[in-house]
């Protein structure tokens, strides 16, 4: 390493500069303590200790510390402290040895004190106390004297998102979180790794309090059908739907957590006359909403009008057709439950001998028995 100063016989063995301590109590940099390997030398007088500001550039001339400007002077001791300096400034320090002629040692080796000023950080939205019931933007404002590294949200302690681009915002989704009150707060990080976290504000959330928007496509009401006609639905939620349920006259015939969803309904099944449709949309929340159509069914005196290929069930009761397919396949898949009066009519496998034996459930081999009659091949 270079001498600074002067030369001569006296020792120049460098001296191995050890940082003890900085004042952790308040995460600021104003008090640094530090230690070096003695030196060797016979002579030796003192050491003296240097410092700068921001710069590693050689020779260090800081200023500011309560011992003095560089060098201090440590006497003749392996310890010492230098005090009273910026938290807001990096500080480079290094130890020379001196003997009774004033002759010293080059430079130990650099020891570096990032600056430790925590940067400013807070919640500028929303405002303490503030009620949401479904999604919520949060901003907060940073700044630091060398430079934000990142900016973290939290709700109730724990971290939801982390960025490092200014704004900082985060739209925060708390329409599926329980009923209560909710601290949010903002944690900034600088380029040294400071860290400081702002004051919470307390939010408010209601709870998911909507019930889905539910739509039924239906032959307009008090419309004439016969045969089989097509009911489908929609929902919608400002969360989500998680199920959708399809019912004539309160009895169920489908229940999906899709949306939409479709049913082919054979009117042939139900008397002449009124019948009410409907749609029931349920969220995660158990909010519910239900929209609903009355149909007229008109398939004359006989009731054996059809718009689609039919047979008769072994006991020759009602007429089998391919909706009678699609409702076997659907209860087969799990996508519903099957009423009484449907497993009477769609148990028809296995089919044994050109006889049906049941087996007291609706399955895959009652489609495939279904259709071979409808095709003639039963």
């Amino acid at each position: 390493m270079e001498v600074f100063g002067r030369t001569g016989l006296f020792s120049t063995s460098v001296l191995f500069l050890l940082l003890l301590l900085s004042t952790p109590c308040t995460c600021l940099a104003t008090s640094v303590t530090l230690a070096w390997d003695p030196s060797p030398d016979a002579d030796l007088a003192g050491y003296r200790i240097y410092y700068q500001a921001n710069s590693s550039a050689v020779p260090f001339q800081g200023t500011g510390a309560l011992q003095g400007s560089a060098p201090v002077d440590g006497g003749n001791v392996t310890v010492a402290s230098i005090s009273g300096l910026d938290p807001a400034n990096s500080y480079y320090f290094a130890v020379t040895a001196y003997n009774s002629s004033g002759q010293e040692s080059v430079y130990s080796n650099v020891v570096q004190i990032p600056e430790t000023l925590p940067p400013l950080v807070s919640i500028t939205s929303p405002a303490d106390n503030t009620s949401v019931a479904s999604t919520l933007a949060i901003s907060a404002a940073a700044t630091d004297n060398v430079g934000v590294a990142k900016v973290q949200f939290l709700v109730n302690d724990t971290p939801v998102y982390e960025t490092s681009a200014a704004p900082y915002t985060y739209i925060w989704n708390a329409a599926s979180l329980p009923p209560g009150s909710y601290a949010i707060a903002a944690r900034a990080v600088d380029l040294s790794g400071n860290a400081a976290l702002s004051a919470p504000v307390h939010v408010s959330v209601a709870g998911d309090v909507t019930s889905p928007t539910v739509s039924l496509a239906v032959p307009p009401s008090d419309a004439k059908v016969a045969g089989t006609i097509n009911v489908s639905a929609s929902a919608s939620d400002n969360v989500g739907v998680t199920r959708l349920e399809l019912s004539i006259d309160g009895t169920l015939l489908l229940s999906s957590n899709l949306s939409p969803v479709s049913y082919i309904w054979n009117t042939v099944n139900v008397a002449n006359g009124s019948h009410l449709v409907s749609a029931r949309g349920y969220d995660a929340a158990g909010n519910s909403s239900v929209a609903s159509a009355t149909v007229v069914v008109d398939n004359g005196t006989s009731q054996t009008a059809s718009t689609s290929p039919s047979t008769t069930t072994s006991t020759g009761a009602v007429p089998l057709t391919l909706a009678d397919a699609q409702l076997a396949l659907q209860i087969a898949s799990g996508q519903q439950a099957p009423t009484a009066e449907q497993l009477q009519r769609l148990d028809l496998a296995p089919y044994l001998n050109g006889q049906s034996v049941p087996n007291g459930k609706v399955d895959t081999g009652d489609v495939v028995v279904i259709l071979a009659k409808l095709t003639g091949n039963l």
